[in-house]
């Protein structure tokens, strides 16, 4: 008897492997549903697919692929702003919607710091990695990943990615709270308005002091003394102090150890203990009051201190 229950116990163990590797292989289903269906079937991407049959994509992202898709939920189309599709036509949603999707099938685990080159060959997106997340131009939260499909994946996201339609220059003279800014860049020597407008596809990160902050610098600095054309140089490495190369997210803050090199070429850094802060030099901490303000060529950030080497 004994012996019949040593052969027994083997057996029965041997059963209950095959029988939980049976059920690992049921559960690995291969998807059925291309994106676009999985998208329609699910009540929260309900306006997504009102914009893609708005904008004649549906039969594109039916399509071999594969394509990864940074799907935008209802709730995030709220949080743009787009409440209704109507004031939108075609082509004001195309470039949008193409904006959100890029070539290939790219996991979660795959998604790297860096650029995005999306189906909208006229504007990339930009990942952030950081411990908190993945993030798209600084903004944007992935807050779900790996819905898969036959022909890519989709990862949902909480906001909508709107293309930059403004320069960096075209930002600083249309906003009211850069107007001492943009007085003092083209004072400066030339080059600065020229590294600003030019700026290359790696872009350029600003951080740019509101005229409050400039007000409080004319009380140790006057303006006039900014202006001065002996002092033209000074004016030109203060401003040049406040550019960074390349596009520098918020996000991209927490991954960032020690000192940063400016366009000026001496450095300033981040304390990003109790909100973020930009710290330079001589001036100590300058407070980031607002973030990623995306640009064709850069972004910006408003600070609330002149930065000074």
């Amino acid at each position: 008897m004994k012996a019949t229950k040593k052969f027994i116990l083997p057996i029965f163990l041997l059963f209950a492997s095959l029988g939980v590797s049976a059920c690992d292989k049921d559960n690995d289903v291969a998807p059925s549903k291309t994106i676009v269906d999985v998208a329609v079937a699910d009540v929260q991407f309900s306006t997504l697919t009102a914009a893609l049959t708005k904008a004649d994509l549906v039969t594109a992202l039916k399509g071999t692929g594969p394509f990864t898709v940074f799907a935008p939920n209802n709730a995030a189309f709220g949080k743009a702003g787009i409440t209704s599709l109507d004031g939108l036509s075609k082509e004001a949603l195309t470039p949008i919607l193409t904006s959100h999707v890029l070539s290939g099938k790219i996991l979660a685990a795959d998604v790297k710091s860096g650029t995005g080159n999306t189906l909208n060959t006229a504007n990339n997106i930009y990942f952030s990695v950081n411990p908190s997340g993945v993030y798209i131009n600084g903004n944007i939260k992935v807050i779900s990943t790996n819905i898969d499909a036959t022909n890519g994946v989709i990862h949902i996201i909480d906001n909508v990615i709107v293309p930059p339609s403004k320069s960096l220059v075209q930002i600083a003279k249309t906003t009211a709270d850069f107007s001492e800014l943009t007085s003092l860049v083209l004072a400066a020597d030339p080059a600065v308005a020229k590294a600003l407008t030019d700026a290359s596809t790696t872009g350029l990160t600003v951080f740019a002091p509101t005229n409050a902050a400039f007000n409080e610098l004319y009380k140790t600095i006057p303006k006039a003394t900014l202006l001065d054309p002996a002092n033209k140089k000074l004016l030109t490495d203060v401003l040049l102090y406040h550019v960074v190369g390349g596009r520098v997210f918020s996000t991209d803050l927490p991954n960032v150890t020690g000192e940063v090199a400016t366009v000026n070429t001496a450095k300033i850094r981040f304390d990003l203990t109790s909100g973020a802060k930009v710290v330079g030099k001589t001036s100590g901490n300058s407070n980031i009051t607002a973030a990623n303000v995306l640009a064709t060529n850069g972004v910006i950030h408003v600070i609330d201190k002149v930065l000074l080497p």
